[in-house]
């Protein structure tokens, strides 16, 4: 069997709420929108069929849950996300045998306890978090005890890189340009990320 172990997904509920809570999204968001198996499990399972023997380990897309609100926004919509995976993986197991949580970053207390009820009670088998905190480093002070609850439950960080066109590459630019944000942003991200972790 083949094995794809970070495979991006919105839950139709989830997906519902995200557009009515920011219904003009850009860079990332405003892509994931237009690609239909995001959403349409139909679409989705046509795709995954022709590679034969083969299931996904799903995940939220881009952007961060805490792009789109302060708590209790973010929370509620991490909620509705995880539900929402363990729901699908409870229903298609042999297409979908597992999910990786959601979490909003920008509520400290709230991401703890998303992270225990997601793994504890709905059986996620890591968490998903994004390179920076609306823009600041992972390291930071409230985002740390999450790295200390993980290595104590022994489960998985997955990294998904996070900058969008509003990072300038210049100093004296307003925004990136010709999709420098991500294809070289992106591996740039992800690596000052992990420098700061290590």
């Amino acid at each position: 069997m083949k094995l794809d172990i970070f495979n991006h997904i919105f839950p139709k509920r989830y997906y519902e709420r995200m557009l009515e809570v920011a219904p003009n999204g850009r860079d990332m968001h405003k892509r994931v929108r237009a690609i239909p198996s995001i959403v349409d499990l139909d679409a989705r399972f046509r795709i995954m069929d022709m590679f034969g023997d083969y299931a996904q380990v799903i995940c939220l897309g881009a952007p961060p849950i805490e792009v789109f609100g302060p708590p209790p926004v973010s929370t509620d919509l991490a909620r509705l996300a995880n539900d929402g995976m363990a729901e699908l993986v409870a229903r298609h197991p042999d297409r979908f045998p597992a999910f990786i949580a959601s979490l909003p970053m920008n509520d400290p207390d709230g991401l703890l306890k998303e992270t225990e009820r997601a793994i504890g009670e709905l059986g996620a088998v890591g968490v998903q978090v994004f390179t920076n905190v609306l823009g600041a480093p992972l390291t930071a002070p409230e985002t740390l005890p999450l790295f200390e609850l993980m290595a104590k439950l022994d489960l998985p960080i997955w990294l998904h890189p996070a900058r969008g066109a509003d990072f300038p590459d210049y100093q004296k630019e307003k925004k990136s340009h010709y999709e420098i944000w991500w294809t070289f942003g992106w591996p740039y991200e992800t690596s000052v990320a992990m420098a700061h972790i290590v």
